[in-house]
């Protein structure tokens, strides 16, 4: 399995596959099939070309390279490949958007004032 700075991905839900419900994973996970209803990360969650996440995210680092449709919550950082369409809110530390990516909602980026204002004291 690929091994990044988050950790090993150690679950992929695959082409072809259908997941419903809450999904809860330790390290990371790749997501190529389909996945309804809640997700939870506490790795990198990739979700391919061909992957559709309707769900709710909650991960330390999410890079969408298909389809979500759900607020995303990344505690360091979001990647939006060319080919991610992304239609939610969006809440993280650093927000990567190539060229040709889809995004429709709202988006919270960057690091509070009041924390960055507490690390300069």
């Amino acid at each position: 399995m690929p091994k990044n700075e988050t950790g090993t991905i150690n679950t992929v839900i695959g082409k072809g596959s259908e997941v419903e419900g809450k999904l809860s994973v330790q390290n990371s996970i790749r997501v190529d099939g389909r996945v309804k209803g809640e997700v939870r990360c506490s790795g990198l969650l990739v979700i391919g070309e061909e992957g559709v996440v309707e769900a709710d995210i909650q991960a330390k680092e999410v890079v969408v390279g298909g389809k979500v449709q759900g607020s995303v919550d990344a505690s360091h950082k979001v990647v939006l490949q060319s080919s991610a369409s992304v239609i939610g809110d969006l809440k993280t530390k650093l927000l990567v958007v190539e060229e040709g990516a889809v995004f429709q909602g709202s988006c919270t980026s960057g690091v509070p004032e009041a924390t960055s204002e507490a690390k300069e004291k």
